[in-house]
Formats: C-alpha cells, sequence, structure tokens
C-alpha cells in the first residue's frame, strides 16, 4: 500500500464568527469532582460550578447567566437566561458578579493557580529551555491554527507573554508551514513541510530541533496560547474556544450542543453519518449531538457513512501495513493485541507509551480494526494501574 499523504493547509475559513447562543448548555465534566454549586442555583458567566482535584487541570465555569437544572458525574446542565420569578413569590437572588482576576506581578507558582482557578490548565507550561509554539493544524481538514495566526495574532501574543514566564525559556520558537508569512513577538519561525503526522508534537521538536526526545523542550499549540490570552486580556475564566467546522471558524462557548453549532454551519448529518470532535484521522465520535463542547475541541467534522469502511472486530492478518506508516516506528499491530486480550504489561514491552495517537494505523489496516483506540485503552488502563499502585503504597507507608 502506498503511504497516505494529507495536507495540512485548508485555506482561508472566512472570519472568526460568534458560536450559536444555546437555550441549555451542557458543560463536559472531566475529572472535575468537586462540584461548587447545586440544582435550581443562578449562575453568571464565569461562575465556578466545579472543581478538579488535581492541580495541573483548569476548573469549569459556566459560559452563560442562566439556573442549573441537572448535575451528574459527566456533566452540569444550564439553561440560560434569566429566570422569571413565580407568582406570589419573591425572585431568587442572582449569581454574584465575577470579578476580574490580574495575573500581572505574580509568581510562577502563583500564577500556575490563578489559571488554574481561571479554568486553564498549567500542565500545559512546564519549565523547559525551549520554548516550540506549534502554529500547524493538528489535523487534515482542520484549519483552527491557520485562522488563529491569521486573525488573532494580539491575543496569541498575550497569551505568548504568559507562557515565557511560566517555561522561563532561553528560546522561543514558532512552528509555521513551508512558505507561511506568520509570525509572532519574541518568537523565530521555522518551516515544516505542512503534511500530516508532521504537525503531532514530537515531530514538530524533531523538526525543530534535530532531537527525537522531548525532553529539555516544551511545547504548546496556539490553541493553548488563545486560551491563555483571553484569559490575560480579561481577567476572567476561560468558559470558550475556536474551532473550526464546515469551512467556518467559530468562537463557541464550552457546553453549547453539538447539534446547534452543526446548525449554525449549515450541516446538518445524515442518518449513518457519524460526528466527530475533533479531525479524521484523531477524532472521537460523539455518541448524541446534545453532547455539549469541550474546552479542548478545536473541530466538528462530520463523516459521511460511505467514506469509509466500516471498523469491524476481525483479527490481524499480519499485512504490516500498520508498522510501515508509523511514525513512532512501533508495531500497532502488535500492541493493539496485547491491549485485547489485556496483556497489558507486554503492550508495555512494546512501546505503547511512545505511540503519538496519529491515527494513521487505523487508516490503513486491512483489515479494519480500531488499532488507535485499543492502543488509547491500554495506554488508559496503564495509567489507571499505575496510579491505584502509587496510592497502595502511599496507604502502605
Amino acid at each position: 500500500m502506498t503511504k497516505p499523504t494529507f495536507s495540512l493547509l485548508t485555506g482561508d475559513s472566512g472570519p472568526v464568527q460568534a458560536g450559536p447562543e444555546s437555550g441549555v448548555v451542557r458543560i463536559p465534566l472531566r475529572g472535575h469532582s468537586t462540584k461548587t454549586i447545586k440544582k435550581k442555583e443562578a449562575v453568571n458567566p464565569g461562575t465556578l460550578v466545579a472543581g478538579h482535584p488535581g492541580p495541573s487541570v483548569g476548573d469549569a465555569h459556566s459560559p452563560v447567566r442562566g439556573v442549573v437544572t441537572d448535575i451528574n458525574d459527566f456533566e452540569i446542565v444550564i439553561t440560560s437566561g434569566t429566570p422569571r420569578p413565580t407568582p406570589g413569590r419573591p425572585a431568587e437572588p442572582g449569581a454574584p458578579d465575577v470579578e476580574p482576576v490580574s495575573l500581572d506581578g505574580l509568581s510562577r507558582d502563583d500564577l500556575k493557580k490563578a489559571l488554574k482557578g481561571l479554568g486553564v490548565s498549567p500542565s500545559a507550561f512546564l519549565k523547559a529551555p525551549t520554548l516550540i509554539v506549534n502554529g500547524l493544524n493538528p489535523e487534515p481538514g482542520t484549519g483552527v491554527a491557520e485562522v488563529l495566526l491569521a486573525q488573532c495574532k494580539a491575543t496569541l501574543e498575550k497569551g505568548l507573554s504568559v507562557a515565557q514566564r511560566l517555561v522561563e525559556p532561553a528560546t522561543v520558537l514558532l512552528a509555521v508551514p513551508a512558505g507561511s508569512s506568520a509570525t509572532l513577538a519574541a518568537c523565530t519561525a521555522k518551516p515544516v513541510a505542512p503534511v500530516y503526522p508532521n504537525s503531532l508534537d514530537p515531530l514538530v521538536v524533531k523538526a525543530l530541533t534535530g532531537k527525537e526526545s522531548m525532553g529539555g523542550v516544551t511545547v504548546v499549540s496556539v490553541m493553548d496560547l488563545y486560551g491563555l490570552g483571553r484569559v490575560a486580556e480579561t481577567g476572567l475564566p476561560l468558559t470558550e474556544t475556536v474551532l473550526t467546522v464546515g469551512g467556518k471558524a467559530l468562537v463557541v462557548k464550552v457546553g453549547t450542543p453539538l447539534a446547534d453549532v452543526l446548525e449554525l454551519a449549515g450541516i446538518a448529518p445524515a442518518p449513518g453519518d457519524r460526528v466527530v470532535a475533533g479531525g479524521p484521522l484523531r477524532g472521537q465520535a460523539v455518541a448524541a449531538l446534545d453532547r455539549g463542547v469541550a474546552k479542548g475541541d478545536y473541530a466538528l467534522t462530520v463523516v459521511p457513512e460511505a467514506a469509509f469502511p466500516p471498523v469491524t472486530d476481525k483479527a490481524c492478518i499480519n499485512c504490516g501495513e500498520c508498522a510501515l506508516v508509523c511514525p513512532s516506528r512501533i508495531l500497532p499491530g502488535f500492541v493493539s493485541r496485547f491491549v485485547e486480550f489485556k496483556m497489558f504489561d507486554k503492550a508495555k514491552d512494546y512501546h505503547i507509551e511512545a505511540c503519538m495517537e496519529c491515527g494513521l494505523c487505523g487508516y490503513v489496516c486491512t483489515a479494519r480494526r480500531p488499532l488507535l483506540q485499543f492502543i488509547r485503552l491500554g495506554k488508559q488502563t496503564l495509567e489507571l494501574q499505575a496510579s491505584a499502585l502509587t496510592a497502595c503504597r502511599l496507604q502502605g507507608e
């Protein structure tokens, strides 16, 4: 099989537009176990609704003014708008307005705490001698990086100034598609061939530094910088994301139902089509269109039913196509089989952690096996096992 070639250039997506205003928002909870509100409570834009116990994951906030109508382990549902008072009863008190937080003059540790409280995950900004801003689109068919570099430069540069305070780099590089004139202040632009999977962070590091190790290098995407810049500009919690869908670039509030986003973009999925959060190679199919947009979403992709052969549960036929396209030079077929049969230690021996999750193996798989999904499951399982082992050791001490 000829190695597939996917361009990372999409062209002009037009001006960034405001996303839809939805009557109900569903804020996804991803480990945010500390709920700070209750049902029927009023909230304002920026009201803290859930905290994350980890120090490196940003907290969750309401993007709208409204009332909490449901809370569960997976999402917080808010009906937007000002609630009408019940006849004969006094109006419920509204939520307090959110006060802006200044990031100026904070030490590095205090800055990380402030960003977590504002909904930004500090884990992306590790201290390192070299900071690389990844300015390539994450996947084929997703134009968010092009749009942000072309139209949101001031916000990106504001975010970059904060990122430099966190990373404290001696060198700052900007990876751009070869032929692009995009620049950011305080960055040295370096061209990268705009062909997937060159946009993956390890390959960007290899292209810009020649190193096959991420040691001493912190890579942040322009999407990360945009979120950081918005917080720095407003002093308010991050409650939005920029994503591309149907040739449009939209600033969408976190929790906006995917159905509303697709409707604004003029897309009506047909029965059998798949709606994917992300791009066609690394994205994840969504189970229902009332699912809310997550903070890290950068694209919505609709895959027509007949576009690809369906994924199967057939056995691997040992054709080796997945190994030929793997940029990590591992054996995805073997790794996926070890995970399939719960041989997780064996998957680790075959370097599952080196997988970049590019999705090329699944794309070329002759048997149409869900290789990327198996590998993601294996990584998650190994992480949970390591966490449980650490907890047991701490209890033993």
